[in-house]
């Protein structure tokens, strides 16, 4: 079944596989609201939800050599390069295995570089997506996702949640500026990742373009967790 089939079916009839995933992505352009969705998916799977928006600022707040190093480029709304971003990623990914079973992943990966580092990760001898992929995780630890979930919610409604956002919690990544530079690179970076991960036929799309509990019901059946 499409992408698109899913996003149409009624929500309670859409699960891309039998068995609960347990290694989650959730996908969307900012604001759209995916760390919330994530977090809420999270606890009704038992897994750990990762952040990587919320770990590259807390690397910031605690002004380690890497919060340093990435905090002029998140004022400036930049993208944070792919190699810091997965120096941060990837053992968190593995402490959530490994402690909880699972994850939720929300904000990476960001571009096809990452999907497909991410893909790679804990399984080096399994061929990537679209290349003779096999159904199977190879011996290790293999730290790709089985499930990709991409919230639609149209740009200019993430605008005016960014901005609202602004106002209200003082996020100085928040300003008109820095919200348009990320759109404008979610459109140019993030929004192939989609493509990607569909010929692996783990893309499931949610309408996210309601309130936050009707938006949890929607990802909760998409994932088989109601």
């Amino acid at each position: 079944m499409t992408s698109r089939a899913l996003r149409d079916a009624p929500a309670q009839a859409v699960s891309p596989r039998a068995a609960r995933p347990r290694k989650v992505v959730v996908l969307a352009r900012p604001g759209a609201g995916k760390s919330t969705q994530a977090a809420r998916l999270a606890a009704r799977l038992g897994v750990e939800h990762l952040s990587s928006g919320s770990m590259i600022r807390g690397e910031i707040a605690s002004g380690s050599a890497l919060g340093r190093l990435v905090a002029p480029l998140v004022e400036r709304g930049e993208l944070v390069p792919d190699d810091l971003v997965l120096s941060v990623v990837e053992p968190a990914l593995e402490r959530a295995l490994t402690g909880r079973g699972g994850y939720v992943l929300d904000g990476y990966p960001r571009d096809l570089a990452q999907a497909q580092a991410l893909d790679a990760l804990g399984a080096p001898a399994r061929a990537p997506i679209g290349h003779g992929r096999a159904g199977g995780d190879e011996p290790g630890l293999a730290l790709s996702p089985d499930l990709v979930l991409w919230l639609d919610v149209g740009p200019d409604e993430c605008r005016r949640r960014l901005l609202g956002r602004a106002a209200t919690d003082a996020r100085s990544d928040d300003t008109e500026r820095t919200v348009e530079r990320r759109l404008v690179a979610y459109e140019r970076e993030t929004a192939p990742v989609r493509g990607y991960y569909e010929g692996a036929g783990i893309v499931v799309v949610v309408d996210g373009a309601a309130s936050p509990d009707e938006v949890e019901e929607r990802v909760a059946a998409a994932a088989g967790a109601t």
